[in-house]
């Protein structure tokens, strides 16, 4: 029986070693600093993560709604609330964390302006998806499998999650923009 990788496909072996690659050099660049350039790395990469995904998913669903293709938007929505889950619950906790971990390594004082709004802008963003996104992505699911994820009555409430995560998208960017400018710092 033939091992070699079908035509096209990644040798199994690829994306370990990427990964491996990945994190070596990031351990060397690392070690070359102290505890708070090490913490502002992990900030940066899962606020990446976090919010660059998100961006996308948000992109990806304006553009299946202006299709108006019921199957697309369904298709988005069923992936959006998987990533969701999966990978930007533990980002933006990891965002959080290492964040607060920031603070504790440099004397920047919690009640300046440009931290105090970013706490707040992950507070919100928390509540939006524990408190809306959450309890909406599962009507869709419980309507999609009851009367099918094209149903108008799907569509309707996958459309308002797509536009309460364009306000939580929203909000989480102006988080980016104070992070970067540290307006009144």
């Amino acid at each position: 029986m033939d091992n070699a990788p079908a035509s096209g496909s990644v040798p199994a072996y690829l994306n370990p070693a990427i990964l491996a690659v990945f994190l070596v050099v990031t351990a060397i660049f690392t070690a070359t600093g102290d505890w708070y350039h090490a913490f502002k790395m992990i900030h940066v990469i899962f606020a990446l993560i976090w919010i660059g995904g998100g961006f996308l998913l948000t992109i990806l669903g304006l553009t299946a709604e202006r299709t108006n293709d019921p199957a697309e938007l369904a298709t988005v929505a069923k992936q959006a609330a998987t990533v969701g889950e999966k990978l930007f619950t533990p980002a933006a906790l990891f965002t959080l964390l290492s964040g607060i971990a920031m603070m504790l390594n440099i004397d920047w004082g919690w009640s300046t302006f440009w931290v105090l709004f970013g706490l707040l802008g992950f507070a919100a963003s928390f509540a939006v998806g524990v408190g809306v996104l959450t309890p909406l992505s599962k009507q869709a699911r419980q309507i999609a499998m009851t009367s099918g994820p094209t149903s108008p009555e799907a569509v309707a409430v996958t459309k308002k999650i797509l536009l309460v995560a364009r306000f939580d998208m929203a909000v989480l960017l102006l988080v980016v923009v104070d992070m970067a400018v540290k307006p009144w710092a």
